[in-house]
């Protein structure tokens, strides 16, 4: 720009000459494209920033001895990891304390994955923050310069007579290929950004499914251990109550009833009674 600018007839010189409604529509442009800047420096900081996470809480996990024994405390800034980890613990505690049998289990394990769908669900809509922006610049930006390249065109041909100088042509002119090029100049790097990132975002759901996945196998792996521990608990207890039973010193025996006296023979009734 800076040497365009020192030749004769640079850059400005045709911002210069173009009308106010070419103005009107490189200026949008030029927003355009500083929001699509904006926009790929912080979409991509942000993937790196959740990976990072990703990744440091995945090696702490694995040093766990217990994911449903884990807390988070509430409020706190949680990364995608850890915020499927907490809707399971979450889901696991309304269970707490009644898993004995396999069907205990198997309906714990239903509410567990429910809620690692969600988490899943709700992750997927921070991973796809600002892609939406990016793809509307990608369509957006060339649609904007075509209408700049028309408007041009359309004053061009306004200005077209028998007598018609350079000047008289130059703004047409000057609009159509400054916002044509600036409507090229938000797209192109607006497409080679949004395919980078979305490659990224696909991958890290590839990454959150599988986690997910690892997720759910080890919390129904612990649950089917807790539940095998309170049944054994469960049957100690009731064979030391037994046990208790047995020794404890028997009831003395209560006095026999005394026998029923048979009625005389010649109570009226007593035989269709019998």
């Amino acid at each position: 720009m800076l040497v365009l600018a020192d030749a004769e007839k640079g850059a400005l010189w045709y911002f210069k000459q173009m009308d106010t409604a070419g103005l009107a529509v490189a200026g949008v442009l030029l927003i355009c494209s500083f929001i699509g800047w904006g926009a790929m420096i912080q979409k991509w900081s942000d993937v790196q920033e959740l990976r990072r996470r990703n990744h440091a809480f995945e090696r702490r996990l694995r040093d766990e001895a217990s994911v449903v024994a884990l807390n988070f405390p509430r409020g706190s800034n949680l990364g995608p990891y850890e915020f499927l980890v907490a809707e399971a613990v979450s889901a696991v505690q309304r269970h707490k304390g009644r898993l004995v049998r396999q069907s205990d289990v198997t309906l714990c394990m239903g509410h567990v994955e429910n809620a690692i769908q969600r988490g899943v669900a709700r992750t997927m809509v921070k991973y796809e923050d600002k892609m939406v922006l990016l793809s509307s610049l990608v369509s957006g930006g060339p649609f904007l310069g075509l209408l700049g390249t028309v408007w041009g065109v359309m004053v061009t041909f306004g200005a077209l007579t028998e007598k018609a100088s350079i000047a008289q042509l130059a703004p047409g002119v000057c609009g159509a290929l400054v916002t044509t090029t600036l409507g090229l100049l938000v797209a192109i790097p607006a497409t080679f950004g949004y395919n980078y990132l979305l490659t990224q975002v696909k991958i890290m759901t590839t990454e959150l499914d599988n986690f997910a996945s690892s997720l759910a196998d080890r919390v129904e792996l612990e649950l089917e251990g807790e539940a095998r521990r309170n049944f054994e608990a469960a049957q100690e207890r009731e064979r030391l109550l037994r046990a208790a039973n047995v020794a404890a010193p028997a009831a003395p025996a209560a006095a026999p009833a005394p026998a029923a006296t048979e009625p005389p023979a010649a109570l009226p009734g007593w035989e269709d009674a019998q």
